[in-house]
């Protein structure tokens, strides 16, 4: 098994429209297990796996991006907020 982080914030392209504006996930995570990848979003890293601990306008776009990956029925899971991308990595690997 194998996990690849990126960060998206870099690429202008890699961006999910909301009503109230454009949603740039800070991190991607790409999970190769078992011959199988698998592409996970790691969400708002602002220290708080809470969503309620976020500005109403960050919990919003995410509310609104994990809705748009629902509607056009991608095999993405959609994580977050998560407090730490590198306790998220060390839960995924261990899935």
């Amino acid at each position: 098994m194998r996990a690849v982080p990126v960060t998206p914030r870099r690429m202008n392209w890699f961006k999910i429209d909301t009503p109230i504006g454009a949603y740039h996930p800070d991190w991607a995570l790409v999970v190769d297990k078992d011959g199988e990848e698998k592409l996970y979003f790691v969400l708002e890293t602002k220290g708080t796996n809470w969503e309620g601990g976020l500005r109403p306008e960050e919990a919003a776009k995410i509310d609104f991006a994990r809705k748009h990956l629902q509607a056009i029925h991608t095999n993405v899971e959609f994580i977050g907020p998560e407090k730490d991308v590198n306790e998220f990595m060390l839960r995924t690997m261990n899935r």
